[in-house]
């Protein structure tokens, strides 16, 4: 009903709060991004699209990963992440050309690399199409989704980090995964910079051209 009635919140309030409460970021998919791919795998950029390929070539890599600033209120480093604020991470998702050795990961993390978390961060893995949460407080935290996706077929993915309390992924709206174990959860500052990381790896067989799709990727972390 238009205009609003009772306690229906009006447009702008709710965008005046969403803004003036967090910091809200609607990620560019072409630029600002840093190549890593290897052993002949691509990376294609596209104003709707981050697009990452490996190549058929055995343990091929297609790697795309972005420095993150501005999480840090406060904080002596800018480029540091800070763990103690609670963050929406939310995009579409895709996976194109089957292969069971095949690994696809978006991940915030310190390294930039195409690698199991190894320090503090969150994100999630598809094991050719079988979606992962991961997260690494102290230690690695893994928590089966239950989702296999569709070859070509895009789902939403939001995934909510609750300071020291728990990680919640979502596919399409509904809730996959909890993470509830304190040394799964990441907490207080990163130790160095963080980046977000797009990657796809091919197994040790090879002979598929693999990709993976990030497409409207936006986070949101409170004040």
């Amino acid at each position: 009903m238009y205009p609003p009635q009772g306690n229906v919140p009006i447009l702008e309030e709710v965008i005046a709060d969403v803004l003036w409460g967090g910091n809200l970021i609607f990620i560019p998919t072409n630029a600002g991004w840093i190549e890593g791919s290897a052993g002949g795998g691509v990376e294609s950029h596209f104003a709707f699209a981050g697009i990452v390929q490996t190549s058929a070539t055995a343990s091929s890599t297609g790697l795309s990963y972005a420095n993150v600033k501005g999480f840090n209120p406060g904080g002596s480093h800018f480029d540091y992440f800070n763990w103690d604020k609670k963050l929406y991470l939310a995009f579409n998702y895709a996976r194109q050309n089957s292969d069971a050795e095949v690994v696809a990961r978006l991940q915030l993390n310190e390294t930039g690399g195409a690698a199991v978390l190894g320090a503090k961060g969150i994100g999630f893995r598809a094991d050719n199409l079988a979606l992962t949460g991961e997260s690494y407080g102290t230690e690695l935290g893994e928590v089966n989704l239950s989702v296999t996706l569709t070859n070509n077929v895009e789902v939403q993915i939001v995934i909510i980090h609750y300071p020291a309390s728990k990680i919640e992924w979502y596919v399409d709206g509904v809730l996959k995964g909890t993470q509830s174990t304190t040394a799964k959860i990441p907490s207080g500052t990163s130790g160095g910079e963080e980046y977000l990381v797009h990657s796809i790896v091919n197994g040790v067989t090879g002979g598929t051209n693999a990709g993976g799709l990030l497409m409207h990727p936006k986070i949101w972390q409170e004040r």
